[in-house]
């Protein structure tokens, strides 16, 4: 706690700045919708274009991503991920450019395609929030009304999820017999409503609870930051609000998982991490991660001619696991394509695909040897979250002595005593 007021501090200082106290700011709101989970928490949405200016907040425009996409004359190829990955899409648009899980690294996929873009405005930083943010903030200021409908954060038993998740895919995904005319803007629509009301009641009501919900959002990477200003973005990478993928000098891992035209199925599967770690294993320290996925849910009527709302059917996987640079592959079990070894962002990664059905389960194994560089002696290791999952189970073992089990809801730095 000592450590986070210490970095918190030149943050601190520029509030007044980043409020505008000086000249007006403009800032991109990115919705990405965690139940079709991408590497940095979600597919892109919808979006905002807010300006403050002494802390007085406007909000311009809220519109559907595809605004964007369409504002562009001519997409670039697909890079190979998503030519290797995705289904039928040959195209680089701006709905798919957060490939990277360093938050930073796809706001520069992002930038390489926005700056073509009609719709374009030049922003002082970018906030990526995610569906959590929306159900507390309805939870916090009560049921709120966008384009005459009503939305709640009250448990919805046709998902066992929040109300407004159910309605805001209904409204979106399911198929009608006219064109609705930016039918994710709805998304964008309900954030404005919820920033009004922010603006509109007094501090004292409920600020302090929104600010409460907001910093463990930030901390649990349910909101990303990114500034264009280097001390600001320093300063909120200090306090890992940028999702940036860690340098570290122990051992590591991160495990991303980007949904790849699965429908919504990150809504009704669960993810289990399990760790366990040979610290001399014929003179290497080894490692086997289990990742294990189920969906208890049946399919959803998937039939789109009759109207079907198809939120849960299979999920199309791409899975990385980030691991210290150097480290050997010895087996990946479970993917249903070629496994791929390359260095990314100063780590080694070990890529794979698989498929988790309806009322189905399946797993990948990964064991690999660490490099040299890690040693037995003081043995730690740090896990980081992805953004926008939620109650992902970790369990670290390490030569049989259980280090941690519980639920990987913010960075986790272990170490054996």
């Amino acid at each position: 706690m000592a450590s986070l007021f210490v970095d918190a501090k030149p943050l601190v200082k520029k509030l007044p700045e980043i409020f505008g106290s000086d000249e007006e700011k403009t800032y991109l709101v990115l919705f990405q919708n965690d139940k079709e989970l991408r590497a940095t928490g979600g597919f892109l949405t919808a979006y905002a274009v807010f300006k403050i200016k002494s802390g007085k907040m406007t909000i311009q425009r809220s519109k559907d991503i595809y605004t964007l996409d369409n504002s562009i004359s001519s997409h670039p190829s697909a890079p190979k991920e998503i030519l290797t990955y995705h289904k039928d899409v040959n195209r680089f648009f701006i709905r798919d450019s957060n490939l990277s899980p360093d938050f930073p690294t796809s706001v520069e996929l992002f930038n390489s395609l926005y700056k073509n873009s009609g719709e374009k405005v030049n922003y002082d930083g970018i906030i990526a929030l995610d569906t959590k943010v929306l159900v507390d903030m309805l939870a916090i200021f009560g049921d709120t009304e966008a384009r005459g409908i009503r939305f709640s954060a009250k448990e919805d038993k046709r998902c066992d999820c929040p109300q407004v998740i159910y309605t805001l895919l209904n409204e979106i995904d399911r198929p009608v017999g006219f064109i609705k005319e930016d039918r994710k803007g709805i998304l964008g629509d309900l954030m404005y409503a919820l920033f009004y009301k922010a603006i509109g009641f007094s501090p004292s009501k409920y600020w302090g609870t929104l600010i409460q919900e907001m910093f463990k959002n930030l901390q649990e990477k349910h909101v990303l930051v990114y500034f264009t200003n280097q001390d600001l973005q320093e300063s909120v990478e200090k306090l890992n609000f940028a999702a940036r993928i860690k340098n570290f000098d122990g051992d590591y891992l991160h495990v991303n998982n980007v949904n790849f035209a699965g429908a919504k199925a990150n809504l009704f599967t669960s993810q289990s991490i399990s760790s366990k770690t040979k610290l001399n294993d014929n003179g290497k320290i080894t490692r086997e991660v289990t990742v294990e996925f189920r969906n208890p849910y049946p399919h959803s009527d998937c039939n789109l001619e009759r109207g079907g709302l198809c939120l849960n059917a299979t999920l199309r996987n791409w899975i990385r696991f980030y691991v210290p640079k150097g480290s050997e592959l010895i087996s990946f079990d479970g993917s249903k394509k070629k496994v791929q070894t390359y260095d990314d962002l100063g780590k080694t990664v070990f890529e794979g695909y698989l498929e988790i059905t309806p009322l189905g389960k399946a797993a990948v194994i990964v064991k690999y040897s660490l490099p040299p560089n890690i040693k037995s002696k003081d043995y730690e290791v740090l896990v980081q979250k992805q953004p926008g999952t939620y109650e992902d189970k970790l369990v670290v073992e390490v030569d049989g002595k259980k280090l941690y089990d519980g639920v990987l809801d913010v960075d986790k730095e272990i170490k054996l005593k």
